[in-house]
């Protein structure tokens, strides 16, 4: 009998997007799928795009609640003490599958019995690739920074008692929390795909909020510190690493800042924006770091006029 594959998708004002994503699902070519779909409180009119299309749907197992919004986190685990699968998947109700994307996910876990399949993310708007180009899965690269989006596929029997930190809810790297848990504490060992991509949709609100480096790095460190007992040497390589990454890319910005030309008032801004983060970084990696990297703030010079 073939192995059981559970995807939940939570929206919350999605209703724009949520046909696209659910017959992705329902035209997936493996198909003993157990679907899940929260609407997490919407505010719009999805729930009414949700109900007729589940209708549609000749999965085996379809499953709709209609709540109360909770949050991310939370409506993932309320559905980690639901499924039933052999294996997990999650799909954020903005992004859509590939047809053999479920297939191609499940196949490489049974191959390689792996238990986290990732893949790279795909700009389809734009037609381009979203992550790094390297991503092929090290310890090293985890923890400097997450590898694995948030919708990959899981060997369900690796999760056990894991759950999404109700600290993280609705906050950057909440899922890159729950990779750590289940590769750190449970042993998960995750793999690289290359075969498919997971079609992603950039929004402004979600670029917005990639911008917010300093919820990030709190997050980061924040997550990072919870695993400092068990993986201190590892720990403590990651932040080093990460900092001295983060100079270099931040050096690597103001060089093309003072290559360009600016109007004064745009200069000036450009130049103020920079310093803040400067600072910001400044304090909170030497808070985090505790004398491991020496880091001093640089006074940053306008470009020649």
């Amino acid at each position: 009998m073939s192995k059981k594959v559970s995807i939940v998708v939570s929206c919350y004002n999605h209703a724009e997007y949520i046909a696209q994503c659910l017959q992705s699902i329902f035209s997936q070519t493996y198909q003993n799928i157990e679907l899940l779909v929260y609407n997490d409180g919407s505010t719009d009119n999805s729930a009414e795009v949700i109900k007729p299309l589940l209708a549609t749907s000749a999965l085996p197992e379809l499953y709709f609640f209609d709540e109360a919004n909770r949050g991310l986190s939370a409506v993932k685990n309320d559905a980690l003490g639901r499924i039933t699968g052999d294996f997990l998947l999650f799909v954020d109700s903005d992004n859509w599958l590939n047809e053999k994307h479920v297939e191609i996910l499940l196949a490489k876990l049974e191959e390689t019995s792996k238990d986290i399949a990732y893949t790279q993310l795909w700009d389809f708007e734009n037609q381009r690739n979203i992550l790094q180009e390297n991503l092929e899965y090290s310890l090293k690269q985890e923890l400097e920074g997450n590898l694995i989006d948030a919708s990959s596929l899981i060997r369900c029997s690796k999760i056990s008692g894991s759950r999404f930190d109700k600290a993280l809810n609705n906050r950057a790297l909440e899922d890159y929390d729950f990779w750590l848990d289940l590769i750190l504490e449970n042993l998960a060992a995750p793999v690289f795909v290359s075969e498919t991509k997971l079609n992603y949709r950039v929004r402004q609100s979600s670029m917005s909020d990639r911008g917010n480096w300093q919820d990030y790095y709190e997050n980061y460190f924040y997550i990072l510190n919870k695993h400092q007992k068990s993986f201190s040497k590892e720990v403590d390589e990651a932040k080093k690493d990460n900092i001295l990454h983060w100079i270099k890319t931040f050096d690597e910005c103001l060089e093309m800042l003072h290559e360009r030309t600016f109007q004064k008032e745009q200069q000036d801004e450009q130049i103020k924006a920079l310093e803040e983060k400067v600072s910001y970084y400044q304090n909170s990696y030497a808070r985090s770091l505790k004398n491991l990297v020496s880091i001093p703030l640089r006074k940053l010079r306008k470009p020649e006029n």
